[in-house]
Formats: C-alpha cells, sequence, structure tokens
C-alpha cells in the first residue's frame, strides 16, 4: 500500500469510527503532515481521495470538514412548511459570535434549566447569489459539552444539534414579518425600517424537550418563499 493510501486509511477509519464526528472541522494539511511526518504533496494526495468519495469537505480559505449525513432536503422535510426558494445554492458561512452566557429566565424556561446555567450564543451569517441569512443559535451547556461552533460552516443545522446529548425529533416553526434591530440591519445589510423574515425554529427529543431554538432573519424585500399547507 503506498503511503497516501495508509494516510487515507488512517483518516477514513477515524471518521468510520467517530474519532472525527460528522461536520467537524478536520486538522489542517499542515497540522497532518507534522502528525504523519510526510510531505504537503502526500498529504494532499490522501485528502484530495477523501474529497472525491464524498468523506471530507475543502472549503477554501476555511478549512477541512468531514462531510455531513444531513443534506437540507432532509432538513427541509423535517421542519414542513418553509421553503426558501435559494435552498440549492452554495452558501458561504461566516461565525460573527460564540461565547457562552447566562440563561436568564427567558431562556431557563424554554429549557427548563436553573437561570444561572450556561448557554452558548452563537451567531452566524449565510451568504449565497440570493442574499443573506443572519442565525442566532442558543444551546444549554450541560446539553451540548464541547460544542465546536465552526462545524457550522459546513454542517446542516439538525446535524450540528444532533452531536449534542439529544437527538432531534422534531422542530417547531414559527414565521414572522418584523422590524429588525440596529444589528440585525447591518448584518443583512439592509436599511433601517425595512421588512424582515424572521424564523424561528425550536428543536425537541423525542420527550417533546427544547433542546435548540435558532433565530434565521432575512430581507423580506429580497427573500422568496414557498408555503406547503399539507
Amino acid at each position: 500500500m503506498t503511503l497516501f493510501k495508509e494516510i487515507y486509511t488512517d483518516i477514513n477509519q477515524k471518521i468510520i469510527n467517530g474519532t472525527y464526528k460528522r461536520g467537524s472541522v478536520l486538522p489542517s494539511e499542515g497540522e497532518l503532515q507534522k502528525k504523519y511526518a510526510v510531505s504537503r504533496t502526500t498529504i494532499r494526495k490522501s485528502i484530495e481521495l477523501l474529497v472525491r468519495e464524498k468523506k471530507v469537505i475543502r472549503k477554501k480559505g476555511v478549512g477541512l470538514f468531514v462531510y455531513p449525513e444531513i443534506s437540507k432536503q432532509n432538513i427541509l422535510d423535517m421542519t414542513g412548511i418553509i421553503r426558501p426558494s435559494y435552498i440549492e445554492e452554495p452558501e458561504n458561512t461566516k461565525i460573527k459570535d460564540a461565547y457562552l452566557r447566562k440563561a436568564g429566565v427567558y431562556y431557563a424556561n424554554i429549557f427548563d434549566i436553573k437561570v444561572n446555567e450556561l448557554i452558548y450564543y452563537i451567531s452566524f451569517l449565510i451568504t449565497s447569489s440570493e442574499g443573506k441569512t443572519y442565525v442566532k443559535l442558543i444551546l444549554p451547556l450541560d446539553f451540548f459539552p464541547g460544542f465546536d461552533p465552526h462545524m457550522l460552516k459546513v454542517t446542516p443545522i439538525i446535524e450540528a444539534i444532533n452531536t449534542g446529548l439529544y437527538r432531534v425529533i422534531d422542530v417547531y416553526q414559527e414565521f414572522q414579518l418584523i422590524e429588525g434591530t440596529d444589528e440585525d440591519n447591518r448584518q443583512l445589510n439592509i436599511a433601517s425600517g425595512d421588512p424582515i423574515f424572521k424564523i424561528t425554529n425550536t428543536f425537541l427529543d423525542d420527550y417533546d424537550k427544547n433542546i435548540a431554538v435558532e433565530y434565521k432573519m432575512q430581507s423580506a424585500l429580497q427573500t422568496k418563499y414557498s408555503i406547503n399547507f399539507d
């Protein structure tokens, strides 16, 4: 077996056994080169084979990621009625904020946790040829120990949430037309007072426990949706 195939096999096995989790960030080519003590060319050949087999995603300027299991269409089937017209467009995701804060009364009630317990607050901007989506994700720390926000650059939201202690079984979805905050307007690059579509997705496990909340904001003047009433 050639050297690059040996490295390919080792990385692939780590993906299979969960050492490298679906949607997670892989070490960079430089880090892999040091780990395996080989040339950059050998590492690149191993990675290219994994990319061709759709086991690894390479995002230019972002890094290497394990290929996620869940497609956007799977998510649409689960969340149901609200479907943006650009769903198959290629996207670029940029993490804006990721930090821990105390839950407060509002999120303590939503997640049935104590007020002083910590929650992740993660915001990111998704850009496609059709426009921008500003997303805020709220996750209780105890439900998601060791959560890596960078996986959101390539991983569908439901799969990212499924890396926590609970599995998503259902999603409650609320659709609103609102006037955005100054921060929403700035991130979406729209004028103050312009209408915004706000979608709130609440993710539930098989006991109807709320395990995560996602807010998605998009310009109502630029975004088209189709709604399925079945």
